[in-house]
């Protein structure tokens, strides 16, 4: 049996370089002049001129954007402070500081709405200072940008194989998608490269390259505050959330041998063979799906239907030869499209070895699922975690995005990078606060 999708979100409410170049041409004939502010061969100090400095944005900008950069620059001098009001308050900001000290920039995103006031000072060699001053306004209005999260909450404790999926409130122009991962850092300790994927305009997923490894701690930091997501919508917060890696398990099984394997590690040739047990999978034109699955949830009973799950005359139509309409137990969701491993006594008997009961003979029979035994199906119900991958072989049926499963489909070198650099750091990451942390909400659609 299968069900319709059932899908659980948690939503939760980014410089310029000033470049001196200097150039030297050989005059013929006479000598080359000294450099301004250096010394002569007679130790005279030559005067360098007196110290400048911009300020930008420009001094009564309206309009300015959310990713604007504030930018320091000094001429003939170094920067000496920067001070920043926000609407007549003061405001802390971390600058990036040019090595030279004469150009300042923080690019960290502005507020909507807000009135801000730059005041820097310069000084020269000569002890020459100056000082410039600039206010400007952000745009008044903007359109909020919203990410959720899907199956993963603040401190859980998931499976080897758990992606992160995002999906934002709106459709993300091609033009400002790299934008976005660039200010969605994952950092894991210890360290282990990963990528992101856009699967469509609003979805995006990570993943590492391999399954993690257990005992990993993982930090996801949106540093989203003043990112432009296009058509007037910004992101106007950050947010954090920190999940580990619980203990490697990994699921096998082959569709034509009608067995499943589970093993605790994280392959079949380093982990240990707990259990092989008999099932029962999907029946032609209701094949199972095949690829590496992840664990999405469990759930001890789930309604199933035929009618919305398939929508045909035979699933629809009481006694038709595709109808059901019952109550499933023990079971273990692998996909958001209704695939689940779950008890079957139907087929294979309340304590029944094998998934051949008459009349199903040794041909598999569902439509779909993954068919155990009640006490199997009860054993790996209370054994499996969320985010366990399951590998499912021999299907000509692969798994793909359309049926949720895109993450461990989609080859490892057609992802992109974004975010942070991972840094090899032996400390675990800080909880996040509770204010940047999702909050749950679900709602379920589950059938058969």
């Amino acid at each position: 049996m299968r069900s319709v999708p059932r899908h659980t979100w948690w939503p939760v409410i980014l410089g310029t370089a000033c470049i001196a170049l200097a150039a030297c041409s050989p005059s013929h004939g006479t000598s080359s002049p000294t450099p301004a502010g250096r010394t002569t061969p007679s130790g005279q100090v030559v005067d360098a001129g007196p110290p400048s400095l911009t300020v930008s944005p420009t001094d009564g900008s309206t309009g300015v954007g959310l990713d604007a950069a504030l930018q320091v620059a000094a001429v003939n001098a170094t920067v000496s402070s920067v001070s920043v009001e926000e609407n007549d308050a003061p405001a802390s900001l971390t600058w990036a500081v040019a090595q030279s000290g004469d150009d300042w920039t923080y690019a960290g995103g502005l507020d909507v709405g807000a009135s801000y006031t730059v005041t820097a000072t310069a000084v020269n060699a000569a002890g020459g200072e100056t000082v410039a001053t600039s206010s400007f306004q952000t745009i008044t209005s903007a359109k909020r940008l919203l990410t959720s999260v899907e199956g993963l909450t603040n401190g859980e404790t998931v499976g080897i194989g758990m992606p992160v999926e995002l999906q934002f409130n709106v459709p993300i122009p091609a033009a400002d998608q790299q934008a976005i991962v660039d200010h969605i850092a994952v950092v894991s300790n210890p360290p282990q490269p990963g990528a992101w994927y856009w699967y469509d305009s609003r979805d995006v997923h990570y993943r590492p390259e391999n399954f993690w490894e257990s005992g990993t701690q993982v930090t996801v930091d949106a540093d989203l505050n003043g990112v432009d997501a296009g058509n007037g919508y910004w992101g106007l917060g950050d947010w954090t959330l920190n999940f580990s890696i619980g203990a490697a398990h990994l699921t096998v099984v082959n569709t034509q041998t009608r067995q499943m394997q589970v093993y605790d590690g994280d392959s079949t040739s380093d982990g240990t063979l707990l259990h092989t047990w008999s099932t029962n999978t999907g029946k032609p034109g209701f094949l199972t799906i095949g690829g590496t699955l992840v664990v999405l949830y469990h759930d001890p009973v789930v309604k199933m239907q035929s009618c919305p799950t398939f929508e045909t005359p035979a699933a629809c139509t009481p006694g038709g030869s595709e109808y059901y309409d019952e109550n499933v137990y023990d079971d273990t969701a692998v996909s958001s499209d209704g695939y689940f491993i779950h008890a079957a006594p139907w087929v294979c008997g309340t304590d029944a070895p094998v998934c051949d009961l008459w009349p199903y003979g040794n041909t598999n029979s569902s439509h779909g699922c993954i068919n155990l035994s009640t006490d199997n199906a009860v054993t790996y119900y209370n054994w499996s975690q969320v985010g366990d991958p399951v590998e499912v072989l021999a299907s000509t049926l692969q798994a793909s995005y359309s049926d949720g499963e895109g993450d461990w489909q989609t080859p490892y070198d057609q992802m992109v990078q974004g975010g942070a650099d991972v840094p090899a750091s032996a400390a675990a990451p800080a909880s996040a606060p509770a204010s940047s942390t999702p909050a749950p909400s679900a709602s379920a659609i589950a059938g058969p």
